[in-house]
C-alpha cells in the first residue's frame, strides 16, 4: 500500500512536502506514512484516495491497472468544469464511430490488416 500511494505521488509530480501540505499532515507523518512504518486511518485513506485519484481498493490492494482505469484517474483529476467539455467530446468521437469514420470502421487502417 505505502509503495502506491508513493509511486502515485511522484508519478503526479507532488512533492512530500506539497503532498502533507495538501493533506494537512506534517512532512514526517507522510515520510513514515510511506515508509510503511505507520497506519492510516480510514479518513486519511479517502483523502489521499481523492487527492491522488485512486480508488481505495487500488491503495489497499494493488494489483494491474488497466490502460481503462489509468485513463480513468485522470479524468478524475480534472477541474470539474472541463468535464462538460469532456462529455461533449466522447459524445463527438462516438458520434463519428457510428458514421463509420471511426478506427474500428471499414476503410480504417486497423481493418485493413
Amino acid at each position: 500500500m505505502y509503495k502506491r500511494i508513493r509511486k502515485a505521488r511522484e508519478d503526479l509530480g507532488y512533492t512530500r512536502e506539497k503532498f502533507a501540505e495538501l493533506l494537512d499532515v506534517s512532512v514526517s507523518y507522510m515520510a513514515e506514512v510511506e515508509r510503511g512504518r505507520t497506519g492510516i486511518s480510514v479518513k486519511m485513506l479517502v483523502k489521499i484516495c481523492n487527492l491522488l485519484g485512486l480508488s481505495a481498493d487500488y491503495v489497499l490492494f494493488g494489483g494491474e491497472r488497466g490502460e481503462d482505469a489509468l485513463l480513468l484517474d485522470r479524468i478524475k483529476r480534472l477541474d470539474h468544469k472541463y468535464l462538460p467539455l469532456l462529455n461533449d467530446m466522447i459524445t463527438d468521437l462516438l458520434a463519428l464511430n457510428e458514421d463509420g469514420s471511426g478506427e474500428n470502421s471499414p476503410g480504417s487502417r486497423d481493418s485493413q490488416a
